[in-house]
């Protein structure tokens, strides 16, 4: 487990080599002081150091997600994207992205959301029976579990991607085409993301 964790942190460095310097090195600096604490039985400052060193590793993990939004498309713009708080979900990391049609006002939002020991609950929505009552249809995107909800009436809908139980990525859009929803789910880099 610690070694998988090492590699995470590693691939962070890689893909986000310019302000990720100063996040690691604040990491180690709580680390030490973490030691420190423990060393001398703080362990009330101890537990403190651990969680503020968490907190900059997850930030740099949803820094390095952002490398996985697709562009917007032909007619769309990107709005800045956030990073997302995710302490409810176990403690993952999470980057949103929110796209803006240029004629229509159409919205779509895509989230990435790593790993979390919530995960594993979530993977029921991908249950066919779970699927059909809740009026999604199951499919593979780019080879990738996916749910996908879509009301013609209203012209909204969702879509849920499994990416090889680590992320979860999930799409919803108003005043959109089904198309336009599929389009932005086939744009993300899955790949890359199966290899974060």
């Amino acid at each position: 487990m610690f070694v998988k964790q090492m590699k995470i942190v590693l691939l962070i460095l890689a893909v986000c080599m310019g302000s990720t310097a100063v996040f690691a090195d604040e990491v180690m600096e709580a680390i030490q002081e973490a030691t420190e604490a423990y060393n001398e039985k703080a362990y009330t400052e101890a537990v403190e150091s651990l969680d503020y060193a968490k907190q900059l590793i997850q930030q740099m993990t949803s820094e390095g997600l952002k490398t996985f939004l697709p562009e917007p498309l032909t007619g769309w713009k990107a709005r800045e994207a956030k990073l997302q708080n995710l302490g409810m979900m176990g403690g993952s990391a999470g980057i949103e992205q929110q796209y803006v049609h240029s004629s229509n006002g159409g919205r779509v939002t895509l989230v990435i959301m790593g790993e979390s020991p919530m995960f594993q609950g979530m993977m029921q929505m991908f249950n066919p029976a779970v699927v059909g009552s809740t009026g999604g249809k199951l499919q593979k995107i780019k080879r990738n579990k996916a749910v996908v909800k879509y009301s013609t009436e209203s012209r909204s809908g969702e879509i849920f991607i499994n990416v090889a139980k680590k992320y979860l990525v999930k799409i919803d859009g108003s005043d959109v085409d089904r198309e336009d929803l599929m389009n932005y789910a086939n744009a993300v880099d899955y790949r890359g993301l199966k290899n974060f």
